[in-house]
């Protein structure tokens, strides 16, 4: 999303691995140079572990939600809230 236009954003993900589910909320901010992020209402079914880790940065102009599964087969589902500058 690019950062000149957007400056808050707020992402609700939902990430499945097997029968293991995961749901959160991250809301996200940036100066134009540095992003700043918070992670809340996060939920876990299944086995009750974190199926991903969530960073972001600004690239290109474009502010990024980084993932890192934990397992090989995942599967995210989300939606984003932009706000414009």
């Amino acid at each position: 999303i690019g950062a000149a236009s957007y400056r808050t954003l707020k992402y609700t993900i939902q990430v499945t691995s097997g029968s293991d589910y995961n749901a959160q909320e991250i809301l996200l901010l940036h100066d134009g140079s540095s992003v700043y992020m918070t992670k809340y209402a996060q939920i876990l079914a299944g086995s009750g572990l974190t199926l991903s880790t969530f960073n972001a940065d600004i690239n290109s102009g474009n502010v990024r939600l980084l993932v890192s599964p934990t397992n090989a087969v995942t599967t995210y589902n989300l939606s984003c809230t932009a706000m414009r500058i």
